[in-house]
Parts: C-alpha cells; sequence; structure tokens
C-alpha cells in the first residue's frame, strides 16, 4: 500500500522548512487522496515559484530556488500521461526543494515620521515602539506592510480616524542585503465621540445606557472627549456587566466619517439585547464543604418601574438555610449604586447553631478593577453549642467599609496577575451593640505563570495570604459572622469546613485572630488537564499567643471548565492526622 503520493524533501534554513510544507501546492498535496499522476508537472513548476515567493518574503532577496525530482521522468509530462499507471509495488517519486539562501536583508535605516500629533508624545512614542521593523531587524515584505497597517490602525483607535500613509518607500539593495526604509504618516485631525445612537432598548430608560458611558460626547458648546476605541471597549463591559443586558456591541461608525469630510465627530452605535425584566432561577450543585446545594431564586430588573434591580431567593445546603432579599439602583453617572437587603439564615457548623438575621443599607461603586462599598448593618442572631442549653443573643449595628482590586488576565481561569480585598467594619456599645469592636480582614491572591521553554512551561503557581483581628476586650456579645474560623476547601485543605477555630461548649466558634497561607503549582497534564501540588498553613484562634499552625498538604487534578477550574484534591492534615477529599469550582476572591 503506498504511503503517499511522492516524498518531499526540503533542503532550507530551518525556520523555512515549516512554510515551504505548510504553503505550497508540493507540500499540501503530499498525501493528498485525491492527487493525480498528471498533476505533478504543475505543482513542480508551481512549487518552485512559491517557495521563491516565500524565501523573499523572509528577507532572502538573493536566494536561489531549485525544484528537483527523482526520477526525472516523473515530472514529465509525456510520463504521466502513460495510459498504464505504475506497478502497485513501485518506489514513489521524490521531490526535494533546494534553497540556497544566502544573505538575509536587514534594515538599514529607517525614517519614520508622522505629522499631525503635536501634544500627543504618548502616542508619538507608542506608534514608535509598535512598528514591527526597527534598523537592525529582518526585512520581510510582508510585515512592512502590516507595520503600515499596524500604525493606521494604532492612530485610528486613538481618534485620528482620517489618517493615512503619505509617502512609503523601501529600497532594497540586494548586492549589500540592506534594506531602507522611509514611511511618512499625516495624522489629520483628531475627532471626539459623537452622539450615541442605542439599539434595541426597549424594556429600560435610556438612561441606564448613559450614564454607563466612559465619556462625554460632542455637544453644544462643548467639544467632546477624543475618541478612543479603548473607552468603547469599557462602555461595552459596563453594559454587559450592568444586569440589565446579557449581549452588547458597540462600534464607531467610521462609514458615516468616511462617507461624509466633513463630519467632525465619530458617531457612535451601541446594538443592545436587553433581559427579561422577571426570572425565575433553580439551580442545585454540590460542595465538599457544604454538601448538595439546591435554589431557588427571583429576579426583577425594573421594581416599580424605576429601574430597581431586584435579587431575592431561597437557599438549602447541609449547613444552611437562607432567604435572602436585595434591591439595587442602576448605576449613577458618578458610578455609584444604591443598596439595601435584608437576609435571614441558619447555619449549623462544628456544633454552633447560629439563626442570624441581617438588614442592610449601603453605597457602593464598581470601577474596572477596584470595587467598594460602605454599608451600615444591623444584625441579630440566637446560637447555642451542645453543652449550654440556653441560648445566646446578641447584636450590633456595624458601619463597614470593603475594597476589592482584581488585577488578573481572566475573572473566571486566572493565569497571571493579583487580587487584594480589605474589609474594616466596627459597632459601638451605645449604638444597638451588645459590645464595641473593630475588625479588620485583607486576603491576597497572586498567579505567577512558569517560564516559557523551561521544564515548567505552561505551569501556574498560586500564592494565598489572609489575615484578620477584631479588636475587643472579649468576643462575647460579638455576633459570630464577625468573627473567624477557618478550614476546608478555600482555605487549609485537609480540614472540615470552619473546623478551625476555638473550642467552646463541645462546639468550634469564631475567634478574634485568623491567619492563612497556601501556595499551589499546576502543571499541565493534558489539554485542558492539569495535576496540582499545594500545602496550605493557618488558624483561628482568640489571641495571637494562642495562634499554631495547622498544616494541610496534599495534591489534587483540575479541569479548566469554561466556568472555571475544577479541581479534585486529597489532602493531609497535620493536627487530625488524617485525609480528606475536596472539590472546588473556580477561585474564592
Amino acid at each position: 500500500m503506498r504511503a503517499g503520493n511522492y516524498r518531499l524533501e526540503i533542503e532550507a534554513p530551518a525556520e523555512l522548512v515549516g512554510p515551504i510544507r505548510e504553503r505550497t501546492l508540493l507540500g499540501r498535496w503530499v498525501a493528498e487522496k485525491g492527487f493525480e499522476r498528471e498533476q505533478l508537472p504543475l505543482f513542480v513548476i508551481r512549487g518552485r515559484e512559491e517557495a521563491a515567493a516565500i524565501v523573499r518574503d523572509a528577507g532572502y532577496f538573493s536566494a536561489q530556488v531549485e525544484v528537483k525530482v527523482d526520477p526525472p521522468e516523473a515530472a514529465e509530462p509525456a510520463a504521466v500521461l502513460a495510459p498504464e499507471p505504475p506497478p502497485a509495488g513501485a518506489p514513489l517519486p521524490t521531490v526535494t526543494i533546494v534553497v540556497d539562501a544566502g544573505a538575509r536583508t536587514t534594515v538599514s535605516r529607517l525614517d519614520l515620521g508622522f505629522a499631525g500629533l503635536d501634544g500627543v508624545e504618548d502616542l508619538r512614542e507608542a506608534l514608535r515602539d509598535s512598528w514591527p521593523l526597527p534598523e537592525g531587524s529582518f526585512f520581510r515584505p510582508s510585515v512592512w506592510e502590516q507595520g503600515k497597517r499596524l500604525m493606521l490602525e494604532m492612530l485610528q483607535q486613538r481618534g485620528f480616524v482620517r489618517a493615512k500613509v503619505a509617502d512609503s518607500r523601501a529600497q532594497v539593495d540586494v548586492q549589500a542585503t540592506a534594506a531602507s526604509l522611509s514611511l511618512a504618516i499625516e495624522a489629520g485631525p483628531r475627532l471626539p465621540f459623537g452622539p450615541l445612537e442605542v439599539r434595541g432598548l426597549e424594556r429600560y430608560d435610556r438612561s441606564i445606557v448613559d450614564a454607563l458611558k466612559p465619556w462625554h460626547e460632542a455637544g453644544p458648546g462643548r467639544a467632546g472627549d477624543p475618541y478612543d476605541f479603548d473607552e468603547l471597549l469599557l462602555f461595552q463591559a459596563r453594559l454587559r456587566g450592568s444586569g440589565y443586558f446579557f449581549g452588547a456591541d458597540v462600534l464607531p461608525d467610521l462609514a458615516a466619517v468616511e462617507a461624509d469630510p466633513s463630519l467632525e465627530q465619530v458617531p457612535i452605535v451601541a446594538v443592545l439585547r436587553e433581559r427579561r425584566r422577571k426570572r425565575v432561577t433553580l439551580g442545585m450543585g454540590y460542595s465538599s464543604d457544604e454538601g448538595p446545594r439546591a435554589l431557588v431564586g427571583y429576579e426583577h430588573r425594573d421594581l416599580f418601574g424605576r429601574n430597581l434591580q431586584l435579587e431575592s431567593g431561597l437557599l438549602w445546603q447541609d449547613v444552611r438555610r437562607r432567604a435572602f432579599a436585595s434591591v439595587r439602583t442602576p448605576q449613577r453617572e458618578d458610578g455609584y449604586f444604591d443598596q439595601v437587603g435584608a437576609r435571614v439564615e441558619r447555619l449549623e457548623v462544628q456544633g454552633e447553631l447560629t439563626d442570624r438575621q441581617t438588614l442592610l443599607v449601603g453605597r457602593g461603586k464598581r470601577g474596572e478593577e477596584i470595587d467598594h462599598f460602605v454599608s451600615l448593618q444591623y444584625q441579630t442572631e440566637q446560637r447555642t453549642v451542645p453543652l449550654d442549653p440556653e441560648t445566646d443573643r446578641r447584636e450590633a449595628l456595624t458601619l463597614g467599609y470593603s475594597w476589592n482590586l482584581r488585577r488578573v488576565d481572566s475573572q473566571v481561569d486566572p493565569r497571571s496577575g493579583y487580587t487584594i480585598s480589605a474589609q474594616v467594619s466596627g459597632g459601638a456599645r451605645e449604638l444597638l451593640s451588645d459590645r464595641s469592636f473593630v475588625r479588620a480582614w485583607a486576603r491576597a491572591m497572586r498567579f505567577w505563570p512558569m517560564p516559557e521553554d523551561s521544564a515548567f512551561d505552561g505551569g501556574l503557581l498560586v500564592g494565598l495570604v489572609e489575615a484578620g483581628e477584631v479588636f475587643a476586650s472579649s468576643r462575647e456579645g460579638i455576633p459570630t459572622e464577625n468573627l473567624f474560623r477557618t478550614g476546608g476547601t478555600h482555605t487549609v485543605r485537609g480540614y472540615s469546613y470552619l473546623s478551625l477555630g476555638v473550642p467552646e461548649g463541645g462546639a468550634i466558634v469564631g475567634g478574634r485572630v485568623m491567619a492563612l497561607g497556601s501556595l499551589e503549582y499546576q502543571h499541565p497534564l493534558a489539554r485542558d488537564w492539569y495535576g496540582a501540588a499545594f500545602v496550605d498553613v493557618g488558624n483561628a484562634v482568640d489571641s495571637w499567643g494562642d495562634w499554631e499552625p495547622a498544616w494541610g498538604t496534599g495534591v489534587g487534578v483540575g479541569w479548566r471548565s469554561p466556568v472555571g477550574p475544577v479541581n479534585l484534591y486529597l489532602a493531609w492534615a497535620d493536627q487530625s492526622r488524617r485525609f480528606r477529599f475536596h472539590l472546588s469550582v473556580g477561585y474564592a476572591f
């Protein structure tokens, strides 16, 4: 059985072998089933031309290309038109592409000029830094054309939408293997944002869309902000994250600018796909910490006809029962929104049974990287532990502030970057609180991609540190939600959920101080699958003098799913001297 149509050998510099094999007829048809013998002479002729073009595009302008066929008659039209096919056992013809590349042409001189960029030196520098053929680099005609397009695109994205190439020359001295490049670009006027046309808006007010714009458009007596494509991407992300739209596309109407030379603004078009006003959600899941989970939710995005967003639901888990509802205003032009909410919850974990009730009012601001929220909460709870049948009642009116920074390459499956979160809150005994206290907490995660072309290529190192303290004379009277416990899938693996804390009355309860750290290495095994090894350490106690490390170590396997990493870990707990499995989905930022 014949292994192919012919043998193909390529004698050329290593960087040219792949392109010649992939981009010539000879390379693409070496094993194609539809090959006919009479096609080979055409392939040989075309192969010489195609290979020569590939070699020139790589900067070898004095190269010589030859295509040889063994036996020679295999490429003769008279031979391939013979009526009889070759015998079944006959050897395949061999086609050899020989490239005598010679010296490679380099850029010896570059004259790159931009007219009309006075006052935007940062853009001028960015253009020069992005130019792909600096002096000393190998000259490639295709990259020369790509570079010109890149310069125009960068200018157009920053408002110079009528930028054009005024002069373009590439002079190649084949004998000296040198190229002299000259490129002059006229930026033209920098146009501002023009009017915004919104399509697909039927259920919700236009004010929701306008409040999310990161720019001020041109208007009577106002020049408007310069057009910037990055601002369009930001606007699009805000629309998609607002909760009112499941799809949003924001584009400049450059066709209108091109059609009308007198137009001095860039019109913008936003095409929206609205979410329904009301939605009922049903969900089920499982967590190795909290067991099976079921959720029934109800959402309303135009409550009372005022574009208020209601989120409510009933949650059932092995350790938790919760009913909740919150109402949030749309984001205003200053970026802020207001929120009110209520929650009723029963939590039974590590022997402690707690019934909690919480009322909240707050104001927040959501940014591209930083979110922060100021809240006032009234918390009440009733708790019992096995060895104390009396119900312990606690209440607190707490003023709190939270701050979150996410600077990662992906919100779902980050591979580089870091996140930082911090909270501070407190209550006063004189203001509806059983005890005065101040609570401070911080958490940071870091993602380090491993160096390429190393034994760890494709690997990922994930680090975590977390610490908190409640400043008070005692934890008595402080609602347990303000205290600290740890242990479980997203904290110290090897220990059961919230099992690291303060022993009290046959239960484990929250303490006033907590600190933990984690380091995990993930290494690729196959497509979307990776192995992991980790070490965790942490504990929660009542004072720093009592803090002793609880270690957890182990291995795991993960899958990069569309909803984030899914991990299964086997962890060893140093204190309890036992193994435990942990299942997690995504990262807990």
